[in-house]
């Protein structure tokens, strides 16, 4: 009895193996790994596009065509909305910068600057702007928006450009 186990175990443990799938580690984690790094690095590119281009361009201007709201409310709005962008916008540079390869990290950091100037260098001319908006006083006109706005078009269309390139490097790697 015990010869006939033993010898049925040894049939058995020889059988295994063809039902059990072989995964070679050679070259293939790598290049699923590869893989699934672009498609989330295109993925939270595209997701940063997306905010951008809902946040300065629909949600910004629209905001405006809201009845019987007073500007100062809605410039008010305009304030908190776009300083919490910006922690959101940080948040996915981070992660982006993490996932980037080498060459995707010299775009990201245009982005980063194009950003830096715009909070450094725009913003508080533009918050003074709005501050002085909110207390009664009509400011002089300005090309300030227009440059933010150029400026937000160049980080959108980065970000668009680089979820397309990490887009097309996962299907190249499949």
């Amino acid at each position: 009895d015990f010869c006939l186990s033993r010898g049925l175990g040894d049939v058995y443990k020889r059988q295994v193996p063809n039902f059990v799938p072989r995964v070679s580690t050679a070259g293939h984690n790598g290049i699923r790994v590869a893989q699934t790094r672009s498609i989330w690095f295109g993925a939270l590119a595209s997701m940063a596009a997306g905010i951008l281009f809902a946040l300065s361009f629909v949600a910004t201007p629209v905001k405006f065509l809201a009845a019987n709201v007073p500007t100062a409310e809605l410039l008010a709005v305009g304030r908190v909305t776009f300083r919490a962008s910006l922690l959101v916008e940080l948040i996915l540079l981070a992660v982006l910068l993490i996932l980037a390869r080498r060459r995707m990290r010299y775009a990201l950091c245009v982005v980063a600057t194009i950003l830096a100037l715009q909070w450094l260098v725009l913003m508080p001319l533009l918050d003074a702007r709005t501050l002085a908006t909110m207390a009664g006083n009509a400011p002089p006109p300005s090309f300030l928006h227009l440059y933010w706005i150029i400026a937000d078009l160049l980080r959108l269309a980065l970000y668009l450009i680089l979820a397309t390139l990490s887009f097309r490097e996962a299907l190249r790697l499949e």
